[in-house]
């Protein structure tokens, strides 16, 4: 079996897969009306707080305007780690007139690469650059280099999520998740939406996802 027939089973493994996800019983999930959503830590942060956005938006929940919540954030020197003190919370709650805050963090953000494989015939000698990290899929022959193919990996993405309640700073839910795809816009996208669908069965402020 090659490396191409390998990557069909691969995605729909990757399509399949499940967050791992604790919820805090003492949560009062149907008190949360509005939410922001803050940088998450890590490279590729902030891209990872406009999906997480993005995917909340989607799916029913009303969420405070980014733009809005980083000029907050600026105006009273705080930062995305200070969330969890329950003074903090509580302030950017007041301010921006939200309920809960979705904080985060890039634990991995690998990006898609592309290799040539060449081949020569006397000797015969296959040259690669050593691949890691992701599925490896074939996308087709190189023109104009005989006995070569380009190969690429998928990105690689790993994220942590918190929903932080502003009145105690007590965490309600928590969710973590590693995703291929791509690129890493799509792995990410992946993971948020994962992240979404495990909290529509116990958040009323969100569409039910099937």
């Amino acid at each position: 079996m090659n490396k191409l027939t390998l990557l069909l089973p691969a995605l729909l493994l990757a399509a399949c897969a499940t967050p791992k996800v604790a919820v805090n019983p003492r949560s009062d999930f149907s008190a949360v009306k509005r939410v922001a959503v803050l940088s998450f830590s890590g490279a590729k942060g902030d891209l990872a707080a406009d999906l997480m956005t993005q995917s909340l938006l989607e799916h029913g929940a009303d969420v405070v305007e980014r733009q809005r919540l980083d000029a907050v954030m600026r105006e009273q020197s705080l930062s995305s780690s200070s969330a969890f003190d329950p003074s903090t919370a509580k302030q950017l709650g007041r301010l921006l007139g939200v309920d809960a805050l979705f904080v985060g963090t890039v634990a991995e953000s690998t990006p898609q690469s592309s290799y040539i494989v060449s081949q020569s015939e006397n000797p015969r000698i296959t040259t690669i650059t050593p691949v890691s990290g992701g599925t490896v899929y074939s996308e087709g022959s190189v023109m104009g280099m005989p006995n070569s193919q380009l190969l690429s990996t998928t990105a690689n993405v790993s994220l942590l999520s918190r929903m932080v309640d502003v009145q105690t700073g007590s965490i309600m839910w928590s969710a973590s998740m590693s995703y291929e795809g791509f690129d890493i816009p799509s792995a990410m996208t992946g993971i948020t939406d994962a992240f979404i669908r495990s909290l529509s069965p116990i958040w009323p402020g969100l569409y039910k996802v099937k």
